[in-house]
């Protein structure tokens, strides 16, 4: 049996090669668990349910990995609001969004790991993007700098040049241009990472 998929960086129907004993790595970017997930949160999880089922079904060994992202600024102002810890929060609405998938009868993924493991090497991570000239630092915040990767948008097909910005209702920042995102930011609460 033959499986094609369509491959957005060469933007076309690929056959999928896969060699005897082989594992297919899947990653999707997970929840930021600050509030219940909605309609737009489900529909990523449900197209990867349908391709773990799928390769799982033609016997092929997978190894999915959905991340929770437990610390960021979204959930810090949901404690604040609430009077209860980020802590409380992540852990209540990864506990309903677990919920949510056994609900909706989608196959957990093998590692469901949380930012919060994974501090220091996020970091380190970050340490070597400014050493590089990748990101910069802004009175408490750090920038990934989008016009210093040639490789940007490459795999969504996006042209940095036509990429809109100030469309969404985001508090000021110190960035150098708007399509730049926060990496880090030191916050009176702790550190908080944002996803682009």
């Amino acid at each position: 049996m033959e499986l094609h998929l369509f491959n957005s960086l060469e933007n076309k129907v690929t056959k999928l090669k896969i060699q005897p004993d082989q594992t297919v790595n899947i990653y999707l970017c997970g929840p930021t668990v600050y509030d219940h997930i909605h309609l737009g949160n489900l529909r990523p999880v449900i197209i990867f349910d349908v391709l773990h089922r799928l390769l799982l079904g033609c016997g092929i060994k997978v190894n999915y990995v959905q991340n929770i992202t437990d610390i960021d600024d979204k959930i810090i102002a949901k404690a604040q609001k609430e009077n209860k810890s980020e802590k409380e929060i992540s852990h209540y609405y990864t506990k309903t969004y677990l919920t949510n998938l056994s609900c909706y009868n989608i196959l957990l993924p093998i590692h469901l790991p949380r930012v919060t493991d994974y501090v220091s090497p996020v970091q380190e991570f970050i340490r070597v993007l400014l050493e590089k000239g990748f990101a910069y630092q802004q009175i408490g915040e750090v920038f990934f700098e989008v016009k210093k990767s040639q490789e940007y948008g490459k795999l969504s097909g996006q042209n940095l040049e036509k990429l809109k910005s100030g469309v969404r209702e985001i508090a000021p920042t110190s960035k150098e241009n708007n399509k730049d995102f926060v990496l880090w930011k030191k916050t009176a609460e702790g550190i908080v990472w944002n996803s682009p």
